[in-house]
């Protein structure tokens, strides 16, 4: 009988880990960018992270989490865009508050160049998606539409509630930042929402939204550092996350397991 118990055992450990585990597999994620032809240093940070970003090993994808201007003028984003396409990878790109409430053309400029201010896609039986968190206005604080809570709610009941999934966002999902962060992060525990990616505070941060991992990531720029950076995520039984200086080695500061079913 004991042997019997301890067989169930094991299969049980087997069945989660299994539930858990994913090939393995690493993608950047670079994040406010503050792009403008008035700051050539902006623009040497991009250009810098991009041959980084390149140079680095085994990278999939990239994740661009908003602030990719500083202004939302389309100068600014065509003159991003010309630099995020010399990446050797895909780059999935959202919106952030810079992007669209200096100008009442900010939104559209976005989709003129991008062509969508959201992005789904899936890697190695894990779901990405990305959606705007921006300001509706210049003086309001982060908010999701609700065509686009709509647009969540029906891609994650098609994905199914044993989908690994990551979200990315440009705001934190908390009070001060996301007005309606409490309605999102009640959506999302609903589903395997392993992470939500984002930006916005220039730093390395971990948040809880209510249990939901908050990874924030610093900016490409260098500000009083001699370099910017990015981030570097490793995927597999845990989420691994490195801070990458450009020209300088991977440094780990954060790591989390991969979750089952919440």
């Amino acid at each position: 009988m004991k042997k019997i118990l301890y067989f169930f055992f094991l299969l049980l450990l087997e069945i989660q880990f299994a539930a858990t585990a994913t090939e393995p597999f690493r993608f950047a994620l670079i994040t406010d960018l503050h792009i403008s032809p008035a700051d050539r240093q902006s623009s040497e940070d991009l250009q810098n992270t991009v041959i980084d970003v390149n140079a680095s090993s085994g990278i999939d994808f990239v994740i661009i989490a908003g602030d990719i201007t500083n202004r939302g003028d389309l100068v600014s984003f065509n003159m991003a865009k010309q630099m995020l396409q010399k990446l050797h990878m895909p780059y999935y790109i959202i919106p952030g508050n810079h992007d669209v409430k200096w100008y009442e053309t900010g939104d559209t400029n976005f989709d003129s160049v991008y062509r969508d201010t959201k992005f789904v896609f899936t890697h190695k039986g894990i779901e990405f998606i990305g959606f705007t968190t921006a300001p509706a206005d210049r003086s309001g604080i982060g908010t999701v539409q609700p065509k686009d809570i709509n647009w969540l709610k029906t891609f994650l009941a098609k994905a199914g509630k044993g989908m690994p999934v990551f979200a990315v966002t440009h705001y934190p999902l908390q009070s001060g930042d996301v007005d309606n962060w409490k309605e999102l992060a009640d959506l999302l525990k609903e589903y395997n929402v392993q992470a939500v990616l984002g930006g916005h505070y220039h730093r390395n941060a971990l948040f809880n939204y209510k249990g939901i991992p908050g990874i924030i990531s610093r900016s490409t720029l260098r500000g009083k550092d001699a370099v910017g950076g990015y981030s570097i995520f490793s995927v597999s039984d845990s989420i691994r996350v490195f801070e990458k200086k450009t020209g300088m080695p991977e440094e780990k500061w954060l790591t989390l397991p991969m979750n089952s079913l919440r």
